[in-house]
């Protein structure tokens, strides 16, 4: 307990510094988590060097499509999917098709979910983009704690052994309040035209309890997704860069899945 306390601050101080940092070393910082995470998956799936050099490539290209090249985007999926149809030729006897395209598909399920933070904070503003943090982690948090608490049911043991349906709730309903006083503060501090508390505080509860529910019931389904990855490769963690957490990928797979959802949605609601 006191080692994943001690990760989460520093890590929480170090995420802190870089979001006070110029944009593009929060870019540069993003891409290098996506690489890591990416890293980690293609050592826990046993992908062969052939698979890790398209599949680094891959990311590339769509990184480069996201960041710099927008008008590009459908090409550089094309250019993507055609990289692994060319691998599944010569990777024909050693690794089998169904391994290189389920690489293919983990590599664009991280790539295109984790941008989805940067598109978040450059179409909306750093403010909005740190609820899809706010929302995963906390939802982690509560769940730990709620789970640790009171949990008795067991939410899909063969999956993630220790998460419970209390722990599951828990956390949805912690992402809610958090993510609620969140967008209280944020409606204040952004100076909104509705002066009466009666006229924003109603718009700061249903705006910060629909993203905290879906962000705690997504971020959930993410990292079930990633245990489920885990306990067919029987591996315990992807990574060991954070004592206590694991690796990237191990603190991130709940942010994977809450990204895209919350993109979508305050494009949608704002």
């Amino acid at each position: 307990m006191k080692t994943r306390i001690i990760t989460s601050v520093v890590a929480l101080a170090v995420f802190a510094a870089l979001l006070l940092a110029p944009p593009v070393v929060f870019t540069i910082a993003l891409a290098a988590v996506v690489l890591m995470m990416l890293y980690e998956c293609y050592s826990a799936t046993k992908a062969d060097v052939a698979m890790k050099i398209v599949g680094f490539v891959s990311a590339a290209i769509l990184m480069a499509a996201v960041y710099a090249l927008k008008d590009f985007a459908a090409l550089a999926f094309v250019a993507v999917i055609l990289l692994y149809m060319v691998l599944v030729v010569l990777e024909h006897s050693k690794k089998g098709y169904k391994s290189v395209l389920s690489n293919g598909f983990i590599t664009m399920y991280i790539v295109v979910s984790m941008c989805c933070i940067w598109l978040t904070k450059e179409s909306k503003g750093t403010a909005y983009m740190l609820l899809i943090f706010i929302s995963a982690w906390s939802t982690d948090t509560f769940a730990y704690f709620t789970g640790r608490l009171c949990g008795k049911h067991k939410l899909i043991p063969h999956v993630s052994p220790n998460k419970t349906v209390e722990g599951s709730i828990g956390g949805v309903i912690g992402s809610m309040a958090v993510c609620i006083i969140y967008m209280c503060v944020i409606m204040k501090l952004q100076g909104s035209e509705l002066s009466a508390i009666s006229d924003w505080l109603p718009i700061c509860a249903a705006y910060g309890a629909l993203i905290g529910a879906v962000g705690g019931i997504f971020s959930q389904v993410g990292d079930l997704a990633a245990s489920a990855i885990k306990r067919d490769e029987d591996i315990k963690d992807f990574g060991w860069i954070f004592p206590g957490h694991g690796g990237f990928m191990d603190r991130f797979d709940s942010v994977i899945f809450v990204a895209p959802i919350i993109f979508v949605i305050m494009g949608i609601i704002k």
